[in-house]
């Protein structure tokens, strides 16, 4: 009865957590398939008929696209794994990946025109281009990759910066939503998969640090937090040295293994809550032992979507921060306590 009562308010603010992840969909499907609107069209064939306009973006996945003359399309045109027959006028770029691009007499593209990935390119004569051609095996741009070339790095998914239409990065725009939301989706999936993984391969240690954060969460953050500060300062330091550069990738490394391993943690701890809340009036509720990949995958991965919802809206980011910090300085502190898991902290009791 007891438990019930606190976890309880702790559900309502997880559901409050969660809420803002929603929103990403919803601007998505609210672009209409219809013209007068930016539209996102999966898996079928779009014709925008010579009458008609759509005031933003115009994506088409898995689908070709017809633009007849006398259309219009205020934002850029992007097709992955489809063709584009364009007699009318994009106003910013076209992009098309996997498939190929026809451009008719009376086609008009203000921008430029990205053709890459098993992509060919026709242009009848009078078709107007006003910006550049990109044309052959150079990937479509990606966001998030192009800054690399001001520091000479090329990457396999890196495109001329001037290449890349407006909204197609992570800004306001719908390409940007799309992508927030799927960058999103990876992450939590991707988190959630790994912990129930290592709650298989290490359940003592993914436990003992679960159970010291339940036990001691207040010492576990501030030595969590603690360590963090010492150890960025600690791996800025060698990286001015230039000569100890590898040590500090070590260094970023382990790091990165202790907060990863935190974080299941704090996971794990509400997955197993969440869990003995759920079960049957009367029953014995869930056992850390029979389900640690349940427990710890779901924990973690309602962990996970709190901190993307947040971060999803950008009013909410500051919770986002607040939300990772406090949970991933608990975790980070409580596997420095345990020395990753491998012995009880203190007066908590070890876990069998």
């Amino acid at each position: 009865m007891h438990t019930h009562r606190r976890l309880t308010p702790m559900i309502v603010i997880l559901l409050a957590f969660l809420w803002p992840l929603l929103f990403p969909t919803v601007g998505v499907l609210a672009q209409g398939d219809g013209p007068g609107e930016g539209t996102v069209i999966w898996n079928k064939d779009y014709t925008l008929k010579g009458d008609e306009r759509i005031e933003r973006d115009l994506v088409v996945i898995n689908g070709d696209v017809y633009l007849k003359e006398g259309s219009r399309v205020e934002g850029s045109l992007i097709v992955w794994n489809g063709n584009a027959e364009i007699e009318g006028w994009v106003e910013e770029d076209v992009v098309v990946s996997g498939g190929d691009i026809n451009l008719g007499e009376n086609a008009t593209v203000d921008g430029n025109v990205v053709c890459s990935l098993e992509c060919s390119l026709t242009s009848a004569e009078g078709a107007e281009i006003g910006g550049s051609i990109f044309e052959g095996e150079t990937p479509v741009p990606l966001p998030g990759l192009a800054w690399l070339e001001q520091w000479g790095v090329q990457t396999p998914f890196a495109a001329p910066s001037d290449s890349i239409p407006r909204g197609w990065g992570y800004g306001d725009g719908l390409l940007g939503r799309i992508f927030r939301f799927a960058q999103g989706a990876a992450t939590v999936l991707i988190v959630s998969v790994v912990a129930g993984l290592i709650a298989l391969i290490w359940p003592h240690q993914v436990q003992q640090v679960a159970h010291t954060i339940e036990c001691a969460p207040w010492p576990s953050l501030g030595i969590g937090l603690l360590v963090a500060l010492i150890a960025v300062v600690f791996i800025v330091g060698l990286m001015i040295t230039i000569c100890l550069i590898p040590v500090a990738l070590l260094a970023t490394l382990a790091l990165g293994v202790a907060s990863l391993l935190g974080w299941i943690g704090v996971g794990t701890m509400l997955g197993e809550r969440l869990f003995s809340t759920l079960a049957r009036p009367g029953g014995e509720g869930v056992e850390r032992k029979n389900a640690p990949l349940w427990t710890t995958g779901l924990g973690t991965m309602l962990l996970t979507l709190a901190a993307v919802g947040l971060k999803a809206l950008f009013c909410l980011a500051p919770f986002a921060w607040l939300l990772i910090c406090v949970a991933g300085g608990m975790g980070l502190g409580a596997v420095a306590l345990t020395r990753f898991g491998t012995q009880p902290y203190g007066h908590t009791e070890a876990v069998a």
